[in-house]
């Protein structure tokens, strides 16, 4: 009778009890997956993403913020009337009403009534089988209410992660403006525009100094070889114009000069006799046979002093020549002098001025190198502020759910193995009791024994024989 009992009340136990629907939504943490898209953007523009551990997924729906703001989007649900957030030990139907009616229109109070509710059926395990995957377990007394929790977490969760990484990325994009902004002042200060303009202005001035040196160099080149030549002739001049001439040689000298003129007009005379006439006539004939001996004569006397006449004349041709020459070199070696002195003074003066040009771009150029490094680094910035700024234009989540949701697994609280293991626990330790129970109050005498304890002064005179 006493199992019948026990059994009966299981059954009617196990029968009592809601129906629970479980479902299940797979997800893959893709941080260290260097095939995803995040990862693969991350790597090309150098960029390393802080992932997940597994602590922190698991504890993910025990966030505060979290669940507050889930809580926030299932009051905002348009099916939310239609969904059951009684408790799995409760039996009486689950009425939203009832549960919000003390909130009145406070909506914080409506939150916190129902988010320890809510997430009493949420859980987020990780997988025994596949290393780096997990799944969000949902567990309520209504199958549609379990499949919406399962798609709205999951879809919090995406755009948590989403959010959490560009806000990572948004704080580092700020920290780098700032940085940038910094380093631009830095480099605003140094007016490195109007520093490179000064430079560019100077080098063009030193080119052009440069120019004007190599055409100086060359032109004093030029009148130091034209004053040379000069200077060597004005020294040969002089070196001539010290010789001396004896009066005699100059006479034989002019007389030969007078004779070679007499000897010239004769043959123009008896030339000019023939010319007149083919046949001379005797007088005419006569006078150019006089013309012809008075030739002859001073060919003599020619032939005579040409020797020493000749010598003469040349010298003294040379040293009167030189001598007009002399004065004139002399002023052209003192021009050409003032000129190399003048051409001298410039070439340097151009060179000092081409120093002094080169001093103040080294000048500038220690300005530009104390700024370049901050300027460097100002690239290096801005490259980077582009970078994460397509970055986070392209965030993904790094926390991949898979599109199937698992198929509804419906039981109830305590399952039938547990019911029938209860039911024959408590059959047997129910018999058991009474059992012991009838023993301890059964106060008849079975053997010899219990006789003897219980009267101690009887004698037993005999035993009464068994009987088979």
């Amino acid at each position: 009778m006493v199992p019948l009992l026990v059994f009966s009340y299981s059954i009617y136990f196990y029968s009592n009890q809601s129906d629970i629907f479980q479902r299940r939504k797979y997800f893959k943490n893709l941080t260290e997956d260097l095939n995803s898209t995040t990862s693969a953007i991350a790597s090309v523009l150098g960029e390393k993403t802080s992932g997940l551990s597994e602590s922190e997924i698991v504890g993910m729906a025990n966030s505060l913020d979290f669940q507050q703001e889930f809580t926030e989007n299932i009051l905002k649900h348009p099916e939310l009337h239609q969904l059951n957030f009684g408790l799995l030990q409760e039996k009486n139907e689950f009425v939203l009403e009832d549960l919000l009616s003390g909130c009145g229109a406070n909506q914080a109070c409506k939150v916190n009534a129902l988010r320890g509710r809510i997430f009493s059926f949420i859980s987020i395990l990780p997988d025994k089988v596949v290393t780096n995957k997990f799944f969000i377990q949902v567990s309520t007394k209504d199958a549609f209410t379990t499949k919406v929790l399962l798609e709205e977490v999951s879809e919090l969760i995406v755009e948590n992660r989403v959010s959490t990484i560009k806000h990572k990325i948004e704080e580092q994009i700020k920290l780098s403006k700032e940085l940038a902004e910094d380093k631009r002042e830095k480099i605003d200060s140094f007016n490195l525009m109007e520093l490179k303009e000064q430079k560019r202005e100077l080098q063009q001035k030193a080119d052009e100094l440069s120019f004007k040196i190599t055409d100086y160099s060359k032109l004093n080149q030029k009148l130091q070889l034209d004053l040379a030549m000069v200077a060597t002739q004005m020294s040969e001049t002089k070196k001539a114009t010290k010789g001396k001439i004896e009066t005699d040689s100059i006479i034989k000298a002019e007389k030969k000069a007078d004779l070679e003129i007499k000897i010239k007009k004769y043959e123009q005379d008896i030339a000019a006799i023939k010319s007149v006439s083919d046949s001379l006539s005797k007088q005419d004939q006569i006078i150019v046979n006089q013309l012809k001996s008075r030739l002859r004569s001073m060919k003599k006397q020619l032939k005579e002093s040409f020797q020493a006449g000749r010598s003469v004349s040349s010298n003294t041709n040379f040293i009167l020549k030189k001598d007009g020459e002399s004065r004139f070199t002399e002023f052209n070696h003192k021009v050409l002098k003032e000129q190399v002195a003048k051409a001298q003074a410039d070439y340097e003066k151009l060179i000092a001025e081409r120093e002094e040009i080169a001093k103040e771009i080294a000048k500038i150029d220690t300005k530009i190198e104390e700024v370049k490094p901050a300027f460097e680094y100002l690239k290096l910035l801005d490259q980077k502020i582009v970078q994460l700024d397509f970055f986070n234009s392209t965030v993904v989540s790094d926390l991949k759910f898979e599109n199937q949701l698992s198929p509804v697994y419906r039981y109830k609280k305590t399952g039938k193995s547990k019911v029938a293991l209860f039911s024959l626990m408590a059959s047997f330790v129910s018999l058991s009791s009474i059992i012991f129970g009838f023993y301890l109050l059964d106060d008849r005498i079975f053997d010899q024994t219990e006789l003897q304890k219980s009267f101690e002064e009887l004698t037993i005179i005999g035993n009464t024989p068994d009987f088979d």
